[in-house]
């Protein structure tokens, strides 16, 4: 199809039929442009023609003007004919011709002059043509960019240089290459590489281009138009139009989010919404609708009402009613809520609640109805109103006295169960003040209180003592709250009451009974401590002389009493911490500890110790673990380890013939957890189920045969379970008479890492060589046994035998430690160290010697102003370690955190210095502000631990985590870690402390080095 105008220049003419599309012709703003360039292109043709001509032919007429008059007159005859030939030439004419021939050089003076004129109004048009498209096009709200065939910019108005940020004047642009200005792209498209590569392909193929949209980095939308300008069949160079459509991409996507946002809205509406035109047609029809009517919005578009959803009752209504709005603009259901009948798809009938709102758009009008589904609704009112009629018939006839009052408390409304709770008849209490006819004493206060609640809206339960009519004591239940009318208005309250009188009386004798129960308790507590005390001291004698014993050169039937008498003197130990164990568990103090350890070592430990027993009985004891058992796990290795050792002991001692197996398989495995099962498997003696069920009770064995022959108190099962429990497992068992036994344990174990296990410590690594020790004990062997290991230490012992003693040396001597024994006749060590702490002021560490390991006692320790405990009998590691820990400049750590501390680099300022952007000041500054906060921080740790202060520390390890991090102090971070956790969950001073010693020996080495190399 060509698009024919005859009134455009036919070079213009062909390239709008070869490259314009249709659609684009009759836009105004493109018909005007065309229309300009039309005009040009006639003017220009026109006036260039003209002019050249005239400038060619005035040229050569001057030069021979000129040269005539400067040769001799005999010449001019000769110039006047040439002259006469050129103005023949000029305009090829016979008749001016034959009238130049007939005058004078007047007549061609003439004919010069009138030329000029013509060919100086020609420049005028010509120059006010050039205006004219010269302010078009730098006010047109579009960049033009006008190229040559030569690559040479020929025109570029202002409104380009803003779009494409060019700094340069469109002046200083024109003949100038454009790639000078034009080749940057990076920092202006978001693509630079397809820009460039779309550029090439368009010059190459020579098509006009239209509404190409371009991307800038800095969120622009820049549109393109290209028009190869072609005369005459030939090239002659490029037109680029660009305009910044920015608005109307962001206004065309907020309008397409808008309505996306709307359709979403409305399908996504509990309410079926569905809008019809003027015509009744379905134009819209939502996913609830589909839900609610069955219907698939494809199956009903185009429908009406009357084909879908209205009953045929109800058609011709509906028919009238949309044909009397067309004819007054009035409709008697809408803007209204109303109910009515609908059906669905398959012609059942159910109520609606409908809205029907006529809208108009763009001068058409149409219907929304909002739609709901009301079936439950109407069965729900049904069944209020049963339930309604039902509640009344209880009210009345229930146990629960009810009364309403108003807001005076005059009684309103009571029901017959009230009435008879209060003594009165019900026609009697209408009108009586509930608050001066029941309640007495200081109770009025109360019941005034609950009143001012009521008015706040707050309903609450209370007891409270009241007298009936007959003046009779009497305590109630009473649950209040307030009472509202149907415009929400607060009218008084209602009150449901419930005699409880003899359930006062029986919680009277309960509280009587608890107290007697808590004082028993306490008894238990303290026989439990006395005789832990008791039978621990001596067993601590005898267990420190035989490790003294060991240290002597002895023969080997020596070897064997010594090793037989310790054996003995642990198993007592066993059988006295199985039953604190049990106490500690009662009183809720039993914890575990939370560390990573390996699984298999656990499992080894526990067969190594156990192996003997077993071949000096002739009976195989072997374990398995699956493959797939996880490595390492986080939990309380010495809890699991007495869990084992109570099964395979327990094994071990009703298995004569046979087997003992320790097998452990994965029942699930996830990320962070695995569910394993440990089993325990024997060929003994078996049991009974009926038996089977009740092992795990305290001091159960099956019968006196079995304790007589086999031994045992009875609570190493139910100690085994209560540590099951503690780890949030549970404990299975399966057993018959003379086959053997097979008991489960399912626990839930943690993924450890195993960098995180602490390595065994096979020795004691700590040198407390020199230290002064007071060593108070009233036990004589206990004294010396705490003397010969700190002797073998190179320690220096003042012994002292009650806590009187202890006050008369310390106020002539020093000590680096005090070794207090917590019961002791004359004064105890509780006493002792109040005396040490708040009359002689002195502040020397005091470590508790104790038989008893409740928690209580720790606290009473500790409140009296001891550091530290080792609990009787002692093991040799533990009371080292302890003295360590509070000796002057030994502080003592772990090889682990030794080994690291000697290969870690101390600090690396990478990250610092990647912060800074290469700001020295700021690093500097950093450093300054992580010394002053650490040393706080180090200040303030050392304090909260002396108060044992562990969620401070925790809260203050957090704080300057962050810095340790940021100063690159890699060889601390997990050990920080694990203090702050340590520190939160947990309450063992020892652990924290080691832990803080090791991080706070760091710290001060980084912060010494700082101070250093930085210059801080």
């Amino acid at each position: 199809m060509k698009l024919i105008n005859m009134n455009n220049h036919k070079l213009l003419q062909r390239q709008i039929n070869k490259y314009i599309p249709a659609e684009l012709i009759d836009n105004p703003s493109f018909q005007s442009f065309i229309k300009a360039v039309n005009d040009s292109y006639i003017s220009f043709e026109r006036d260039k023609d003209l002019m050249d001509h005239s400038f060619k032919e005035s040229e050569k007429e001057y030069h021979e003007v000129n040269q005539n008059l400067k040769k001799e007159y005999e010449l001019k005859q000769e110039s006047i004919s040439n002259l006469y030939k050129s103005l023949s030439e000029l305009k090829s004419d016979k008749n001016f011709e034959d009238e130049i021939k007939q005058n004078d050089l007047l007549f061609i003076s003439r004919y010069i002059s009138d030329e000029i004129l013509k060919r100086k109004e020609t420049e005028k048009k010509l120059f006010e043509t050039a205006e004219f498209l010269r302010v078009l096009l730098d006010n047109i709200q579009s960049g033009i960019l006008f190229i040559d065939n030569t690559d040479t910019i020929l025109y570029v108005n202002q409104h380009l240089c803003d779009i494409r940020n060019i700094h340069a004047s469109p002046l200083d642009m024109m003949g100038k290459k454009p790639d000078y200005y034009l080749n940057d792209v990076t920092a202006l498209f978001k693509d630079p590489d397809a820009y460039k590569n779309r550029i090439v392909e368009i010059i190459k193929n020579k098509d006009i281009v239209t509404g190409e949209i371009l991307e800038t980095i800095d969120g622009r939308f820049i549109e393109r138009d290209y028009i190869p300008i072609i005369v005459e069949d030939q090239f002659i160079g490029h037109l680029w139009k660009s305009t910044d459509v920015t608005q109307k991409i962001i206004s065309k996507n907020l309008l397409q989010q808008s309505e996306e946002r709307n359709r979403i809205i409305m399908n996504s509406s509990l309410n079926a919404i569905i809008t019809i035109d003027i015509k009744g047609k379905i134009t819209f029809w939502n996913n609830q609708a589909e839900v609610i009517f069955g219907w698939k919005r494809d199956e009903v578009l185009g429908k009406t009402l009357n084909d879908t959803i209205i009953p045929n009752r109800h058609k011709q209504q509906h028919f009238d009613g949309l044909k009397h709005y067309l004819e007054t603009g009035e409709g008697p259901v809408l803007n209204k809520q109303i109910e009515l009948p609908a059906i669905n798809k398959n012609n059942i009938e159910f109520p609606v609640e409908i809205s029907i709102i006529p809208l108009e758009q763009d001068g058409e009008v149409f219907f929304c109805s909002f739609i709901q589904d009301i079936s439950e609704r109407k069965k729900g009112e049904a069944k209020l109103r049963l339930q309604e009629e039902k509640y009344r018939n209880i009210i009345a006839n229930i146990n629960l006295g009810l009364i309403e009052v108003n807001t005076e408390e005059v009684i309103q409304f009571a029901n017959q169960s009230f009435a008879e709770m209060s003594g009165f008849e019900v026609d009697e209490l209408i009108g009586l003040s509930a608050l001066d006819t029941f309640v007495f004493g200081e109770n009025i206060e109360v019941m005034k209180d609950k009143n001012r609640l009521r008015k706040n809206g707050i309903s609450d339960v209370y007891q409270i003592p009241v007298r009936n009519k007959r003046g009779e004591l009497r305590w109630w239940a009473v649950g209040g709250a307030p009472n509202y009318d149907d415009k929400g208005n607060l009218v008084g309250s209602i009150g449901i009451h419930l005699d409880i009188t003899e359930q006062k009386q029986m919680e009277l004798e309960l509280e009587s009974e608890k107290i007697k129960a808590q004082e028993a308790s306490k008894a238990k507590e303290a026989f439990l401590a006395n005789m832990s005390h008791e039978i621990r001291t001596p067993l601590n004698a005898i267990i420190g002389f035989l490790r003294e014993l060991e240290r002597q050169g002895l023969s080997e039937t020596q070897k064997k009493y010594v090793n037989n008498s310790a054996i003995a003197s642990k198993h007592l130990l066993s059988i006295i911490n199985n039953i604190l164990d049990i106490s500690k568990i009662e009183a809720g103090e039993m914890s575990l500890e939370d560390e990573d350890f390996i699984f298999s070592d656990a499992i080894s430990n526990v067969i190594t110790v156990m192996q003997p027993i077993a071949t000096e009985k002739g009976l195989k004891l072997y374990s398995d673990i699956a493959e797939n058992t996880g490595n390492v796990f986080k939990g309380d290795i010495l809890r699991l380890e007495q869990i084992l050792f109570n099964l395979i002991g327990n094994s071990l001692k009703f298995t004569t013939e046979g087997f003992i197996s320790l097998n452990c398989k994965v029942l699930k495995d996830n990320n962070n957890f695995q569910e394993v099962c440990i089993s325990v498997t024997d060929t003994g003696i078996g049991m009974e189920q009926s038996f089977a069920n009740t092992i795990f009770n305290k001091f159960s064995q099956e019968d006196k045969s079995t304790t007589r022959k086999f031994g045992g108190t009875g609570l190493g099962m139910a100690i085994t379970r209560e540590l099951v429990q503690l780890m949030k497992g549970h404990i299975t068992i399966e057993s018959k008479k003379n086959v053997g036994t097979t008991i489960n344990i399912i626990l839930q174990l943690e993924k450890g890492v195993l960098k995180n296990v602490k390595k065994p410590q096979s020795e004691i690594n700590h040198d407390i060589a020199g230290t002064n020790i007071l060593l108070v004990e009233d036990n004589q062997m206990n004294r010396m046994v705490v003397n010969y290991t700190l002797n073998y230490f190179n320690c220096k012992v003042t012994e002292a035998t009650n806590g009187l003693e202890a006050l008369d040396i310390l106020k002539k001597d020093k000590f680096d430690v005090i070794l207090m024994d917590v019961q002791m006749p004359e004064m105890g060590g509780i006493e002792a160290t109040k005396i040490i702490r708040e009359g002689l002021k002195i502040d020397t560490p005091i470590i508790a010697l104790t038989a008893n390991a409740f928690k209580s006692e720790i606290d009473k320790c500790k409140e009296a102003g001891m550091n530290d405990y080792v609990t009787k009998p002692f093991e040799e590691s533990v009371l080292i370690e302890t003295l360590a820990r509070y000796t002057i400049n030994k502080d003592v750590l772990p090889e682990s955190i030794i080994e690291r501390r000697d290969i870690a680099k101390l600090y690396d300022l990478k990250i610092l210095n990647n912060m800074s952007k290469g700001n020295n000041e700021f690093v500097q500054k950093m450093i300054s502000i992580f010394i002053s906060q650490t040393e706080d921080v180090i200040d303030r740790v050392d304090k909260a631990l002396v108060d044992e202060d562990f969620p401070l520390v925790s809260q203050l390890i957090h704080k300057i985590k962050p810095s340790i991090e940021s100063m690159g102090i890699l060889s601390i971070m997990e050990d920080v870690k694990r203090l702050e956790k340590i520190a939160k969950e947990s309450s063992d001073r020892n652990q924290i402390t080691i832990l803080f010693i090791h991080i706070k020996d760091i710290l001060l080495g980084v912060i010494e080095k700082l101070k250093e190399e930085v210059k801080v």
